[in-house]
């Protein structure tokens, strides 16, 4: 494939923030020229690849859990808390942050909030808007604990009703998903609360049909984005909801303690802080008040900088071509076996990143246990796999990403094959 003009354009606006004085932009000016200059593929993604530390009798295939940080990211993580060590500032541009993720994700930097994770998001959400005794909240039996859990806890505190709407498995039509939550609403919904892409088998919702739904109804929309980032073009503006979170160290390949959370104006002077510190109070500050969380470690952000920096050297869209080629890959290699059922959806337009199954007449921990450590082409592998134990589910999940390549999808989907024909 040819370059892009707008490669170019990403590596250009990469050079005119390089001249900071610390080491990591610079690494990244220099493998953004690298990836501008390579004109096949398979040249661009040997390069990434090599940009990582993972050893090679390791195949990771768990970034829906924790992303692996290129190098770039260890080093502007490492030279941040050496600079704090020496007694320097951390210096952190936070505005600058703000608009480059605010770029990156298509939203309004101005409602961006720095939480460790989507989990404290999420609680920041829950705990923070005002719903009384009687109130519903709607989601689905697809929700990650941190995701669910605020719900829950508010719940229980306050008297709410939390009722989990179930999804078809696979998923075969966004309208069936729509008419879901249409058809649950009742006078005193007043949340409803769902994943951009589920964690359990990497369904895309119809978030913003969804959210106009709510629009409709004068429910508050929250949208557990932790998977999106760094695996798909989206554009937080256009879905519109009222709460966005999300958590960059899965595929955005950000350290661990750099999560997100948006919000839209509105709700920049109504939602209640949870955690309370100096200006708390002062609605002036829109967003930013709920970013005064005491001193924190301010070396992740340099890293969230840093991998949001990697992904635009390379190209949203370049990701998410290639994040789904490895997918159909991987549902080709398996569907091919009848002791393999794939609970993931099969359609692009449905699915996205992770691909979830089942084995028969084997269970999910043992099968992840004998992946963990197994020979293959006369050399010792560890797979790194999720079991999706969350409701009695049971599924493995494999999630690739840029830094997976071909010969790897078929190599596990290879090792699956054996060890479900009693290998």
């Amino acid at each position: 494939m040819a370059v892009k003009a707008s490669t170019r354009r990403q590596f250009l606006g990469l050079a005119a923030g390089a001249a900071t004085g610390l080491a990591w932009p610079r690494q990244v000016l220099a493998q953004a020229r690298r990836f501008a200059d390579l004109s096949a593929d398979q040249d661009l993604w040997d390069a990434v690849r090599q940009a990582f530390l993972i050893p090679d009798d390791r195949v990771y295939l768990n970034v829906g859990t924790l992303g692996p940080q290129p190098s770039v990211v260890v080093d502007a993580v490492c030279e941040h808390t050496r600079r704090v060590a020496t007694t320097f500032p951390p210096g952190i541009d936070w505005d600058s942050l703000k608009a480059r993720l605010g770029a990156f994700i298509g939203c309004d930097p101005a409602g961006l909030v720095f939480p460790r994770n989507t989990t404290e998001g999420m609680n920041f959400v829950a705990n923070g808007l005002e719903l009384n005794n009687g109130d519903e909240i709607l989601t689905t039996d697809h929700e990650h604990i941190g995701g669910l859990c605020p719900w829950q806890l508010v719940a229980k505190r306050r008297g709410l009703v939390l009722r989990q709407l179930k999804l078809p498995v696979p998923a075969r039509s966004a309208d069936a998903i729509v008419a879901i939550f249409r058809d649950a609403i009742t006078p005193v919904t007043r949340v409803i609360s769902v994943s951009h892409v589920t964690f359990t088998t990497g369904l895309v919702m119809p978030v913003a049909d969804i959210v106009r739904l709510c629009r409709q109804h004068g429910i508050i929309a929250v949208v557990d984005g932790a998977h999106p980032p760094g695996m798909m073009r989206i554009d937080v503006n256009a879905l519109d909801p009222d709460f966005y979170a999300s958590s960059p160290h899965k595929w955005l390949l950000a350290p661990q303690g750099t999560g997100f959370l948006w919000m839209r104006e509105e709700w920049r002077t109504r939602l209640w802080p949870t955690l309370a510190s100096g200006d708390w109070d002062d609605t002036t500050l829109g967003a930013q008040r709920f970013n005064h969380l005491g001193t924190f470690d301010e070396s992740r952000l340099a890293g969230l900088d840093a991998a949001l920096r990697f992904q635009e050297a390379i190209g949203i869209d370049r990701i998410e071509a290639r994040s789904r080629e490895l997918r159909r890959r991987l549902i080709e290699r398996l569907a091919g076996n009848p002791r393999i059922h794939i609970v993931s959806p099969t359609d692009d337009l449905l699915g996205a990143g992770m691909v979830s199954f089942h084995v028969d007449g084997m269970a999910s921990l043992e099968l992840q246990k004998r992946l963990s450590d197994i020979e293959a082409d006369g050399r010792r592998v560890s797979v790194r796999t999720r079991v999706i134990g969350e409701y009695d589910y049971g599924w493995m999940r494999l999630s690739p990403h840029i830094y997976n390549t071909v010969g790897e999808i078929d190599l596990v989907a290879g090792l699956i094959g054996r060890l479900a024909a009693g290998g």
